[in-house]
């Protein structure tokens, strides 16, 4: 099963109902942990219609993988 998220960032978590259409990275790495964990084996986050130069765009998906990954290594 595969995911396509296009995230709108917010600076402050939104309600839970408003994912995965806003939130805060912080809820957009737990949504993908959630995902995981209910059969989602690829995710794909579009990160491209984020408001903000290339170099920042690739910043904030290397700290969205890292999250992922940090949460993954905390679970084994």
């Amino acid at each position: 099963m595969a995911l396509r998220v296009k995230p709108e960032l917010t600076d402050t978590k939104t309600h839970p109902d408003r994912m995965p259409q806003a939130g805060t990275l912080a809820q957009y790495i737990d949504c993908a942990r959630a995902a995981a964990e209910a059969g989602v084996h690829e995710l794909f986050g579009d990160f491209g219609q984020t408001p903000a130069t290339l170099a920042e765009r690739v910043d904030l998906a290397g700290r969205f993988l890292e999250g992922v990954r940090h949460n993954r290594r905390g679970m084994r």
